[in-house]
């Protein structure tokens, strides 16, 4: 049968999507679930691999970074060729979006398929999710344009060799005391930026008096220390009064919550981003089952610009300025 690749929207096959990478990273590779949901499918695009019948073969999916991952295949489909056409397919689409160039945390294992595909390694060597990765990237040639219209000039770079990443130590907790004493440690560690991002705040977690606490003597510690915090919906804060609000009112010049106006579905994670280096993620916000790592900048760096982009986003709320315990 022949095989088709094609470009497929996250809430129309996430079903199909996650059966064929929980198959390969989960189940094959002993990827935790929650690394593998890292909160970042509503916005990237993603590619499914189908045969004539409609099975489903293999994915990929694309970021809105440049990052390509999430490359699987089914056992059966490997040595096919098949992963070629995903990673051409996600390659072919960043030149449509304009990027200048893709890149990807590879497998060391996949190293020759990658530079097959025309990818080059930057060198470093680091673990995620207890697997061995480099990074690779490749660099997109310019458009064509029209005759008429002026040739841009493309601005280069010199290359710098990046640091070694500390070794990823992925730590997973299940039920509400082990998310509450996850996130007070992960919380515990920051020395100078905190960024926040859940639905409704919830109680349990962010409420309680050590969480506030912690982030209250964060917030005081430096000059430059500071606290941002996104929210989705202020009705159940606003109608039970929240400590942590209330803190933010008090340090208004250090802490700063905005309302960032999306609807809350099952799939919403909550998370939060530690400095540059770490973070601890719930990958459905209402379900205390989830993850933290105080050593991942690679993963963080995703969860950081997830923020940024929902933060340019986002606005304040007057109902929340009128909060008092």
């Amino acid at each position: 049968m022949d095989v088709h690749v094609v470009k497929v929207a996250w809430l129309d096959k996430h079903e199909s999507l996650k059966e064929i990478r929980f198959e390969v990273f989960v189940t094959e590779q002993n990827v935790p679930i929650e690394e593998e949901l890292d909160g970042f499918d509503e916005t990237s695009t993603h590619f499914l691999a189908l045969n004539d019948a409609g099975q489903t073969l293999g994915c990929a999916r694309l970021m809105n970074t440049g990052q390509i991952g999430r490359m699987a295949v089914r056992k059966s489909q490997r040595g096919t060729g098949l992963g070629a056409e995903l990673l051409a397919a996600a390659v072919a689409e960043a030149k449509t979006q304009g990027m200048n160039k893709v890149f990807l945390h590879a497998q060391t294992y996949a190293e020759d398929f990658y530079r097959k595909g025309g990818f080059v390694g930057l060198g470093d060597r680091f673990m995620d999710a207890g697997i061995e990765h480099t990074t690779m990237e490749m660099m997109l040639p310019l458009q064509f344009a029209s005759p008429d219209a002026p040739i841009a000039q493309p601005v280069s770079k010199p290359f710098v060799a990046t640091k070694p990443l500390p070794v990823s130590a992925p730590k997973a907790f299940d039920g509400m005391e082990q998310a509450r004493n996850a996130l007070l440690t992960a919380l515990s560690a920051s020395t100078r930026q905190l960024l926040i991002l859940s639905p409704y705040l919830d109680h349990e977690l962010f409420a309680d008096e050590d969480i506030v606490q912690t982030i209250s003597n964060h917030a005081r510690s430096a000059p430059s220390a500071e606290v941002r915090i996104l929210i989705m919906s202020s009705k159940y804060i606003v109608s039970r009064g929240h400590a942590l609000v209330e803190l933010a009112r008090r340090l208004d010049q250090k802490i700063s919550l905005r309302l960032f106006d999306e609807p809350v579905t099952l799939e919403t994670s909550s998370f939060v981003c530690i400095d540059n280096n770490g973070y601890w993620l719930l990958p459905e916000h209402s379900v205390p089952t989830g993850v933290a790592d105080a050593g991942n900048p690679v993963t963080t760096k995703r969860f950081i610009e997830t923020f940024e982009t929902a933060w340019e986003k986002s606005r304040p709320d007057p109902e929340l300025r009128q909060l008092r315990l």
